[in-house]
């Protein structure tokens, strides 16, 4: 049976719009390879931070065992020296927290593109699925 000038028109654009979501799969698979290795990098970042907040909080209770609160006052400026590091413990920790936010983010963005690529993948199965209706 001969197809109809409609029919042909509507199975070209089912194959364009094919076309268009293999194309959509690819930049979604690149991007979901960017921001894979953009969340590896920001959890990598988080450790750093977390060691560097366990290094200060140790220098820290050092300095405040040597000559801050628990030691005996003789140098002068034990006491400023130590409030200097408690300072940079609560840095250290702030950055730890962004570096933190940051990962959840990144995560959650990660996420959302596999959510992405999922739905493509399903509206491709029924783009075929009516272009083998149309091809019949």
């Amino acid at each position: 049976m001969a197809r109809t000038s409609g029919e042909l028109k509507a199975g070209e654009r089912l194959a364009a719009l094919a076309a268009l979501a293999r194309r959509r799969e690819a930049g979604l698979r690149a991007a979901l390879a960017r921001m894979t290795v953009a969340a590896r990098e920001a959890e990598a970042v988080v450790t750093a931070c977390e060691q560097a907040c366990d290094a200060q909080r140790r220098v820290w209770q050092d300095a405040l065992s040597r000559g801050g609160v628990y030691g005996r006052r003789e140098a002068a400026g034990a006491p400023s020296a130590v409030e200097a590091l408690r300072a940079a413990l609560g840095e250290a920790r702030n950055r730890h927290s962004a570096a933190l936010a940051h990962a959840q983010l990144a995560d959650a963005e990660v996420r959302q593109q596999r959510e992405r690529l999922q739905a493509n993948a399903r509206k491709q199965e029924k783009l075929r699925e009516l272009l083998t209706l149309y091809r019949r």
